[in-house]
């Protein structure tokens, strides 16, 4: 009886994220329609601001695209390259005093050796029920 609780439960919960995953694709679709029109815009690139403005708009819809891959599928690979987007996104769009940038290339290197060295082949049922075995490094 528990355990059918838990069962609905636990569907009720990925079906709950599923949604917000689509709401989510829904907002990046239209603010990269947006982006596009703002940047289309006549006397966009006359700013002096319009490449980091740019960067931080297009990088935060890249960073939110890696987020709902992340919701839908959990792999420690997606949750490692949704880390690596937002501190490469830092890195890149803001202006950051020598040490923070020191910081966030280890940061980025300590994700990268993890993804290569520490993950382990994990298995799942694919589509037909039976038990895939699947490498997350590359």
């Amino acid at each position: 009886m528990l355990n059918q609780i838990q069962k609905k439960i636990y569907r009720l919960a990925t079906h709950i994220e599923t949604f917000f995953a689509v709401v989510i694709d829904i907002v990046i679709a239209i603010l990269a329609i947006k982006l596009i029109m703002t940047v289309a815009a006549p006397g966009y690139f006359n700013q002096p601001e319009a490449l980091n403005e740019f960067l931080q708009n297009a990088l935060s819809l890249v960073v939110g695209v890696e987020f709902v891959k992340m919701l839908v599928k959990h792999t420690p690979d997606n949750v490692v390259e949704v880390l690596i987007f937002a501190i490469s996104r830092h890195l890149i769009v803001y202006h950051l005093t020598m040490w923070e940038m020191l910081i966030g290339i280890v940061c980025i290197a300590v994700l990268f050796a993890i993804r290569r060295f520490l993950f382990i082949p994990f298995h799942h049922e694919g589509d037909d029920g039976a038990v895939v075995e699947e490498e997350l490094s590359e």
